[in-house]
């Protein structure tokens, strides 16, 4: 009878508790549709609110004046083809409308749909940022748990002030100085492209990651310090924790206790770390992109932000902050499946 409900007891428990995680995972997920749709709206707004005239950066300046001095007709048919012609509350309701079909225009300077373009440059941008995530994340965090654990050892006192230089730096600027050292002063790597060109094959893809050096080193060297500094702050504090100095003061290996405790509570807040470098996935490389002309969405933004490809720049910042929210609720999912402790956000 008692082994009845003792087994009845937890199995009611573990139905409760796994009801509590679904409820909790899909209130963030309502929450985050909602602020989804928040940043649509104040993206739309503001790049509407950005000053400069689109149908001067269509038709060109010498062109734009010209055909408002002589035809201004033409002019209204133009913009009534971009969809410039109408008030901003309708141009929101459709803006609204195509994010729904998919359906997000052409680009003002490139002439092409913007979907096309998006696809084409988002695939070049994940080529270089996925393995960039993955090895500064494999880097930093182990060089992090190595000195945190070891605190005011010979790695400790070097990675930490070299680290927490190198994280002050733009990456604008470390990307300059690899530029200037190993591409015009050694030569050891191409100035700026993704491929020679005319290549196919395994000779284009060698072509490609030849070229992927320079960017991708200055990525994982810039994200590894971060998250070296984060990780070692992260054990660094468990370590000081009651139940592992107790279980030091029992005898229990280091090596055990490294693996059990410490590894496990650290990898907790370390995760978000991770997960946030995931949603600047498509933003996170724009400066880096553009020193080494690496065609991807960062390069993209940039040029689009320049020249007031409204459509493009829409795009841009709706991919982005769906970046940042799905990140979000990722940590989110995985600290409420990893921490059994967690019952509400």
């Amino acid at each position: 009878m008692f082994t009845f409900l003792r087994v009845f007891c937890s199995e009611e428990c573990f139905y409760r508790r796994n009801h509590m995680r679904r409820r909790i995972i899909l209130n963030r997920i309502l929450i985050s549709l909602g602020t989804v749709f928040m940043i649509i709206t104040i993206s739309f707004f503001t790049v509407n609110a950005m000053p400069g005239e689109p149908l001067m950066n269509i038709m060109g300046e010498d062109e734009y004046l010209k055909v408002k001095r002589d035809d201004p007709e033409l002019l209204d048919r133009i913009a009534a083809q971009y969809g410039l012609d109408a008030s901003l509350p309708v141009r929101y309701v459709r803006y609204l409308k195509s994010i729904v079909t998919l359906n997000f225009g052409y680009s003002y300077t490139k002439g092409k749909p913007v979907i096309s373009v998006i696809w084409y440059r988002l695939k070049w941008t994940l080529v270089l940022a996925i393995p960039a995530t993955i090895l500064s994340a494999l880097i930093g965090g182990w060089l992090g748990i190595m000195a945190g654990w070891n605190k005011g050892g010979v790695l400790d006192r070097i990675l930490t002030p070299l680290t927490l230089l190198i994280n002050t730096v733009p990456s604008n600027c470390i990307a300059l100085i690899f530029l200037a050292v190993f591409c015009f002063k050694l030569k050891l790597f191409p100035i700026s492209g993704m491929s020679a060109g005319g290549l196919t094959g395994m000779a284009r893809i060698r072509d490609i990651g030849y070229h992927m050096i320079m960017p991708l080193s200055v990525m994982v060297l810039t994200r590894s310090c971060g998250n070296f500094i984060n990780m070692k702050s992260y054990v660094t504090h468990v370590k000081s924790e009651e139940y592992i100095l107790t279980a030091v003061s029992k005898g229990v290996p280091r090596r055990r206790i490294l693996r059990n405790h410490v590894l496990k509570n650290s990898l907790l807040p370390y995760v978000t770390i991770l997960c946030m470098q995931f949603g600047h996935i498509v933003s996170g490389a724009i400066m880096v992109e553009v020193v080494f002309t690496w065609i991807g969405m960062g390069n993209l933004m940039n040029t689009a932000i320049n020249s007031f490809d409204f459509p493009m720049m829409q795009m841009c910042f709706l991919i982005s902050a769906v970046c940042m929210v799905v990140s979000s609720v990722l940590s989110d999912v995985l600290y409420v499946a990893l921490d059994p402790r967690i019952k509400e956000f």
